[in-house]
């Protein structure tokens, strides 16, 4: 009975799967479906919200690990499915045939990054990688319009399959190298000193780089967040963001115990930072495509992400962790209105926002609290968020990796700033008015209060991201 509380979030996702499963083989109702799936979320919640302050293994020792860490990740993925779901209230950029489908591989892709983030053994961290990337596979290619959505599909399925493929030919290298799956053998702090076991790592992340939009891994960004149905890519864009900085941080406090010591794998990874910051400010410069220059956005995030986690220190793991809900939340709040406004339209150009305060007031300060996060401005999570991402690097005393940080944030000022302007300074193209359901307006309004309430008071968050990275390193 413990066994199954401890496992009691992943229970839930996968009992709520199954009936999503049978009311799209019988054919049920996209609203009521969407209910169930509703519902499915605040169970999700709740379970993780139980199990918070629980620790143990569920299962044979050594596989699968039940603690804070994973327990508060698991908490902010049922959020984002939960969030991700009421956003999907008319997925019409998704074929008709397939709208049962989409919460149903929303829900099985949740259940693989639950799994992946409690997994504490190789090959149980490969088969939950594999379950979360399938369902998004498929659902990529739920396009209405089949040339748009094959061909958004192929590029992020061949892509990911290399990325998986080389994790796996990572995880060969830390085998063979410890002789052993199990990250407590591979943590051993002689062992983890060994120069192949950095190879191994390095490799093994190609996968967890893939999820993130992070160098080198990033080409398939701007072109699936440019073509992927609206409800699809705000899925991709927020919750997987939130499990892919979830693993990468336990992957790397595996070399925690080498310290500053950690040699070529921190060097290949400020590099990566320096070269994703870099590419993808730049490349968003030149974007009239809202969602692609959103994907080229990503990229740059995930480059102040690894700012901290090439670090290889504690404070770091903990500003990663504290970013990746923030990002979630800023991340959310540009999404839903672009799933809001471009219900009818295939794509949406930074035209497409044009005058919208006029037409959705209350989206229009949506999308601005969100841009507000992204650029880095407070009172928002997005200032204080990379002020904890500079500070680890800065306590590393890498002044010039965080003063070419400073500069792509301001680089990225000015094509945040060419949204905002459209919103506010440009007249609408269109005079349809846009006006979102209560659940909508109640969702939005959360997300607002979570963008603000981490940048005024931030204390509490970073509190339990603390904890989350304590638990990881001990």
């Amino acid at each position: 009975m413990e066994n199954a509380i401890l496992f009691a979030p992943e229970i839930i996702c996968l009992i709520m799967g199954l009936v999503l499963f049978f009311a799209a083989v019988l054919g049920w109702s996209y609203t009521t479906t969407r209910g169930i799936a509703i519902a499915s979320g605040i169970a999700m919640i709740a379970a993780c919200l139980w199990t918070l302050s629980l620790e143990g293994e569920p299962f044979f020792p050594g596989i699968y690990a039940v603690d804070f860490f994973s327990q508060l990740i698991k908490t902010a993925l049922a959020v984002g499915f939960l969030f991700v779901v009421i956003a999907s209230a008319s997925p019409l950029t998704v074929d008709r045939n397939g709208w049962l489908e989409v919460p149903l591989f929303f829900i099985f892709s949740t259940l693989g990054m639950m799994m992946m983030v409690s997994a504490t053994e190789l090959l149980t961290l490969y088969v939950a990688m594999e379950l979360a990337a399938y369902p998004v596979y498929i659902v990529v290619a739920l396009h209405r319009n089949a040339d748009i959505g094959g061909e958004s599909a192929a590029k992020y399925m061949v892509q990911g399959m290399v990325a998986s493929a080389i994790s796996l030919y990572g995880m060969s290298f830390l085998f063979g190298t410890f002789g052993s799956t199990y990250f407590s053998a591979i943590s051993i702090p002689h062992a983890a000193a060994q120069p192949i076991f950095y190879l191994g790592l390095l490799l093994t992340l190609a996968g967890f780089f893939f999820k993130l939009g992070a160098f080198p891994f990033h080409f398939w960004a701007p072109d699936t967040y440019q073509t992927a149905p609206h409800p699809v890519i705000t899925f991709i864009a927020t919750v997987s963001k939130i499990a892919a900085i979830g693993i990468l941080c336990r992957l790397l406090s595996l070399a925690m115990p080498g310290g500053w010591e950690s040699g070529h794998a921190q060097t290949a990874l400020m590099w990566a930072s320096v070269i994703a910051m870099t590419l993808g400010n730049l490349a968003a410069l030149a974007q009239k495509d809202l969602k692609r220059l959103l994907g080229y956005s990503t990229v740059a995030h995930a480059g102040y992400v690894l700012l901290a986690l090439q670090t290889f220190a504690e404070w770091g793991l903990t500003a990663a962790l504290f970013y990746a809900i923030g990002y979630f939340a800023m991340s959310f709040a540009c999404f839903l209105v672009i799933c809001e406004i471009g219900r009818s339209e295939d794509r949406i150009t930074i035209d497409s926002v044009s005058g919208l305060y006029k037409r959705a007031p209350f989206l229009s300060f949506t999308l601005l609290i969100g841009l507000f996060g992204l650029i880095g401005l407070p009172p928002t999570v997005g200032f204080v968020g990379k002020w904890f991402l500079f500070s680890a690097a800065l306590q590393r005393g890498q002044f010039y990796l965080v003063l070419v940080a400073a500069i792509n944030a301001a680089v990225a000022l000015y094509y945040y700033l060419l949204i905002i302007r459209q919103l506010y300074w440009v007249e609408p193209t269109t005079q349809n008015t846009v006006k979102p359901t209560p659940l909508i307006a109640i969702t939005a309004m959360a997300t607002i209060i979570l963008v603000v309430a981490m940048g005024t008071l931030p204390g509490p968050f970073w509190d339990m991201a603390a904890r989350a990275a304590r638990a990881l390193i001990s």
